[in-house]
C-alpha cells in the first residue's frame, strides 16, 4: 500500500499544513479555558473549606500550606487537560479513521504512511501540550497568592511541576501510538487510553491510603508519588521543563515507529 514514488517537498508542506487545519484546536482552546476555570473554581472551594480537611489533605500528601494543598488539586488538572486533548485527536486520527474506512483512502494517497501519520498525529500531540501548559502557567500564577515562607513551594516550582506532567503525558501518548494505529474500536482505546492515564497516579493513592508501605523505599516514594514534585520544589522548577524538552524527540521517535508499524500492517 506504500507507493514508491515520493511526492515532492513542497506538496508534503502542503499536506501537513492541511493536516494541522484539522487538529482539535477549537478543543485545546476550550479544554484549556475549562481547566483554568476548575483551577480558580477550586482555589474559590478549597480556601473556604473548615481546617480540618485542610489539615487532612497535608497529612495525606505530607504538605504543609494552603499553596500546596492547592497545588496538588491543580496538577491533576494539568495532566488531565494535556492528555485527553491531546487523546481526542490521536483516536480520531487513527482508530475512529479505521472505524469509518477512511484510513484505507488516506493510505492510498501518494504518501509514505509514517509521514501520513506524522501529518495527522503531531498537530494533536501539539494542541494537548499547548493546552496543558496554558494551564500550567495559569496554576502557578494562581497559587502565587498563596505561598508563604514556610510552604516549600514556589511559583517555579508549580509551574515546573506542571510542565513535568504535561510532558508525562505527551510521553503516555506517544508509547501508546503504535498500539492506536492498530486498534479497530474506539472505546476499546479510550478505555486503554485511560487505564494508562490513571497508571501513574496509582502510586499516589497508595501513599494516601498506607504510606507506611513507603517507608523503607524513599527513591520510589520520590520517583512514584505525585507529591514528590512539591516535596522537591527546586528540582521541579528543571525538572519540569527538562523533561517537555526531552519528551518532544521521543514523541518524534514514537510517530516514526507507529509509522513504520502501519506500513507493515494492512489497514483494510
Amino acid at each position: 500500500m506504500t507507493p514508491t514514488t515520493a511526492p515532492a517537498a513542497g506538496s508534503l508542506r502542503g499536506y501537513f499544513a492541511l493536516e494541522a487545519r484539522h487538529a482539535p484546536r477549537r478543543t485545546s482552546l476550550v479544554a484549556a479555558i475549562a481547566g483554568v476555570l476548575v483551577v480558580l473554581g477550586t482555589h474559590a472551594l478549597l480556601v473556604r473549606v473548615p481546617a480540618q480537611v485542610v489539615r487532612f489533605l497535608e497529612q495525606a500528601f505530607e504538605i504543609e500550606g494552603m499553596a500546596a494543598v492547592l497545588l496538588i488539586n491543580d496538577l491533576l488538572a494539568t495532566y488531565f487537560v494535556a492528555y485527553f486533548v491531546a487523546l481526542t485527536g490521536l483516536v480520531n486520527a487513527t482508530v475512529t479513521a479505521r472505524e469509518e474506512h477512511r484510513l484505507e483512502l488516506l493510505l492510498a494517497k501518494p504518501i509514505r504512511a509514517r509521514v501520513l501519520l506524522a501529518a495527522r498525529t503531531a498537530p494533536s500531540l501539539l494542541a494537548g501540550a499547548g493546552a496543558g501548559v496554558v494551564v500550567a502557567a495559569c496554576t502557578a500564577l494562581a497559587v502565587a497568592p498563596y505561598i508563604e515562607a514556610n510552604d516549600g513551594v514556589s511559583v517555579a516550582g508549580a509551574l515546573g511541576g506542571g510542565l513535568f506532567l504535561v510532558a508525562l503525558a505527551v510521553a503516555l501518548l506517544s508509547a501508546l501510538l503504535p498500539l492506536l494505529v492498530r486498534m479497530r474500536d474506539g472505546f476499546h482505546a479510550l478505555l486503554v487510553a485511560s487505564a494508562v492515564w490513571v497508571a501513574p497516579l496509582m502510586p499516589t493513592a497508595a501513599f494516601m491510603y498506607r504510606p507506611d508501605a513507603f517507608e523503607a523505599r524513599e527513591g520510589l516514594r520520590d520517583g512514584l508519588v505525585l507529591a514528590s514534585l512539591l516535596w522537591n520544589d527546586a528540582t521541579s522548577a528543571w525538572l519540569g521543563p527538562a523533561a517537555l524538552a526531552i519528551a518532544v524527540p521521543l514523541a518524534v521517535i514514537a510517530v516514526a515507529a507507529a509509522g513504520e508499524l502501519l506500513e507493515r500492517t494492512d489497514a483494510l
